[in-house]
Formats: structure tokens, sequence, C-alpha cells
């Protein structure tokens, strides 16, 4: 797999973060995570401020992955449709 497929892999990943990833990265159960989404439980003021830090985390990640698939594209990287 050449870079710019593997910068591609890599977005498509990212871009679809899971339930159960999102919750692991905020010390959550993702039975947790979907009771918070279903509206059956509330979450604490320490629950959302994991989660926001988390989000804010995959928003660094994918500005960053959105950088590197800028800068392959200017390098030519992928010129095939």
């Amino acid at each position: 797999m050449d870079r710019a497929n593997r910068l591609v892999a890599d977005a498509l990943e990212a871009a679809t973060l899971a339930v159960e990833e999102l919750a692991a990265r905020a010390r959550l159960s993702s039975s947790a995570l979907r009771r918070y989404r279903l509206g059956d439980r509330k979450p604490s003021p320490d629950v959302l401020r994991r989660l926001a830090t988390e989000l804010r985390r995959q928003v660094k990640r994918l500005e960053r992955l959105a950088h590197n698939l800028e800068s392959e594209a200017g390098k030519g990287g992928g010129k095939h449709a």
C-alpha cells in the first residue's frame, strides 16, 4: 500500500470513530455512553468534560490527517482515481 492509500485509510478510520472507542478513550463503558445518548441516564459534569476532551483530540487528529492528505496531493500522490 503506497503512502496516499495509507493516508486515505487512516483518515477514513479516524472519521468513523466508533462509540466503543470514544467510550474507552473517555474512560466510560460503551453501554453508559449509549444510555446517555438515549436519555436514559444523565451525564455528570466530569463525563461531559471527558467527552469534550476526547472529541477535541479527535478534531486535532482529523485536522492533522486532512493536512497530510493535502500535502500528499500537492506532491502529486494518488494521481489515479
